[in-house]
Formats: C-alpha cells, sequence, structure tokens
C-alpha cells in the first residue's frame, strides 16, 4: 500500500509519488494533482488522469491565488463523484494540505476555520506556511455542490 493521509471525502495527501505507485493509482481510480514546481515525469503514464498546476510555497500573490482556486476546483470535481484524489507537492505538509483544506471546506460544507483545524489533526505541522494557513482560516465554502 501507498503512505498517504486521508482526510474524508476522497481526499488525500503525501509527498510525491513513486514511479512504483503508478500501478496502485490506476488501481484506484485516482485522479492525482500535482503541485510542485517540477512534475514527476512518471506521473505522464496516469494520461487524463494527472493534473499539473506548479505552485511555490511562499506568499498567496493573486496569480498565485487564482492557482490554488483552479486547483481546488479541479480537486472537488473529481471528489464530489465519490473519486478519490492524491494532492501531492514535495512534502505533502504546506500546497498540498492548502489545496485539500479548502476542497474539504467546500465538500464538508465547513469554515476555512474548521478545514484548518481538521487537516491538521490528520497530518500534524502541515501549513507551516503562514500565509496559507491564514488563506485557509478565512476561506468560505462554495454553496453549490
Amino acid at each position: 500500500p501507498v503512505k498517504t493521509y486521508y482526510y474524508g471525502h476522497s481526499l488525500y495527501t503525501r509527498g510525491k509519488p513513486l514511479p512504483t505507485h503508478i500501478p496502485w493509482l490506476l488501481q484506484h481510480d485516482f485522479l492525482v494533482v500535482s503541485l510542485s514546481p517540477g512534475y514527476p515525469e512518471h506521473l505522464r503514464e496516469l494520461g487524463k488522469k494527472s493534473i499539473h498546476i506548479p505552485l511555490p510555497d511562499g506568499r498567496l500573490t493573486p496569480t498565485v491565488i487564482d492557482d490554488v482556486m483552479r486547483a481546488k476546483e479541479h480537486v472537488v470535481d473529481y471528489a464530489k463523484q465519490r473519486r478519490p484524489v492524491l494532492i501531492h507537492c514535495n512534502a505533502g505538509r504546506n500546497r498540498a494540505v492548502l489545496v485539500t483544506g479548502l476542497a474539504y471546506a467546500d465538500l464538508a460544507n465547513v469554515s476555512g476555520n474548521l478545514a484548518l483545524q481538521h487537516v491538521r489533526t490528520i497530518r500534524p505541522n502541515s501549513l507551516a506556511n503562514e500565509h496559507f494557513a491564514s488563506f485557509l482560516q478565512r476561506h468560505r465554502p462554495a454553496s453549490n455542490l
């Protein structure tokens, strides 16, 4: 089995998936959302089940916020069909957990503050980037799910 963190609502995180994880990801019909600046080439084997939206692990500029929200929408669209989504960055602690927390807030219809508490319960020490934690805390869930 592949080591992941599970948040409910079909949302999983981890650091970069390894080439040996590809068969498992395919077997379980995962969408893989890659947020690392560099795209792991072996994920190309997943075809349309792999999306790359590179995000920096720093301040949230308007352009970065647009990319974060675009990643969140891909995650929500897939997960609301009860299909598993693996969101990853390099270590699976900041970028991946930010997008996961935003998606969780929308899917569970909870505040960003509750989503922040939830993701930190599942993955302690996540969202060490305080810009990300603050952004998630202020998030209001989409009401159209």
